[in-house]
């Protein structure tokens, strides 16, 4: 029997959720080793959405994951940098200073965009493009998705 989309979904929702719970109960553990916990188990849950979402094989997977840890590593580090002129107090800088936050801000934009093209060649090499499209997607879906959860956990 082939499985129907509302079955899919239905999956799909069952396998976030249950990593949600998990990745969410680390952070009642409090932030000693607590704050890696989540963020570990997030990566999880992650990973388990996107090989879902992408119908990843086993041979696929084995050769795609490697890849895209270090694709999303060199992505944070691009990030991590770029991050400076949104965390500094606007107000308290100098126009020179603003300027040239405003430029680092644009150099790591395009230093993510340069990332994303030279992986997009070697992803198709071992996922096809239409998977590669997926992940993108998937990536997207998944951070609402944990955005909408952070949000629920966290009333104001």
């Amino acid at each position: 029997m082939k499985p129907t989309y509302k079955m899919k979904n239905l999956k799909i929702f069952t396998i976030v959720f249950a990593l949600f719970a998990l990745a969410f109960q680390a952070n009642a553990q409090g932030n000693k080793g607590g704050r890696k916990a989540r963020h570990e188990k997030i990566d999880a849950a992650k990973t388990a959405y996107l090989t879902d979402r992408m119908n990843l094989s086993t041979e696929q997977s084995q050769k795609f994951w490697p890849l895209y840890n270090e694709y999303d590593a060199k992505r944070q580090q691009i990030r991590k940098k770029s991050r400076a002129l949104k965390e500094e107090n606007l107000e308290a800088m100098s126009d020179a200073d603003l300027k040239a936050g405003i430029n680092d801000m644009m150099e790591g934009r395009q230093q993510e965009l340069n990332l994303e093209k030279e992986y997009l060649e070697k992803f198709q090499k071992v996922i096809s493009v239409r998977q590669v499209a997926t992940m993108y997607k998937a990536e997207k879906e998944f951070m609402k998705v944990l955005l909408k959860k952070l949000n629920d956990d966290n009333p104001k």
